[in-house]
């Protein structure tokens, strides 16, 4: 059964990008208001990934995202993936490693604001050292989802033209990740447990 495209609740994003330090790697303008009136659509920047993770004077843009369906047989929640390097198409154990990666691992389906979330910093330059690091806090707003929690398991690709598009804000306790996360379905990140 498909769910979408449905809104759930909308909060257009503003922000800057702070200005501080000598950023390597600038944030991209993005408005990531979703159109609510034309019935829970995205287009537009609304179909951009670009979160900024701003931790001291670093600061990266991570540029594209994906997302698969973790089935229970009472449940189904996304698992977000955002990137920024590495392969480009949906991730496989063979895929080229990323510099960056962002895990939103139980985004809701439905209304709800929160998630783990954790950052994988392969390149060793934002965290000083260690590959991983948790969220202290994690926020989610303006989510617009196209999903089909019933097409997992389907040959792939099981649902094509599925998306989830949201508004994420992560605080860690040596930076923050801001911005906006438009990903498109991946079967190799459903899971059925």
């Amino acid at each position: 059964m498909r769910l979408g495209p449905v809104i759930l609740f909308v909060l257009a994003a503003c922000g800057d990008d702070g200005g501080s330090g000598t950023p390597t790697d600038a944030p991209a303008s993005v408005d990531a208001a979703v159109d609510a009136a034309a019935g829970g659509t995205c287009t537009g920047a609304c179909r951009t990934t670009s979160l900024t993770a701003t931790f001291g004077a670093d600061v990266r843009t991570l540029d594209r995202a994906y997302y698969g369906i973790t089935k229970t047989a009472t449940d189904a929640t996304l698992h977000v993936e955002a990137y920024k390097g590495g392969g480009a198409g949906c991730p496989t154990m063979t895929s080229p490693t990323p510099d960056y990666t962002v895990i939103l691992g139980k985004v809701l389906i439905t209304a709800g604001g929160t998630s783990p979330g954790n950052l994988l910093d392969f390149t060793g330059d934002l965290l000083d050292g260690p590959l991983g690091a948790a969220a202290t806090t994690v926020t989610l707003q303006g989510k617009t989802l196209d999903v089909c929690p019933t097409c997992v398991g389907m040959p792939a690709p099981a649902d094509p033209d599925g998306f989830a598009a949201l508004d994420a804000s992560l605080t860690f306790a040596a930076g923050t990740i801001v911005g906006h996360v438009f990903a498109t379905h991946c079967d190799s990140l459903d899971e059925l447990q």
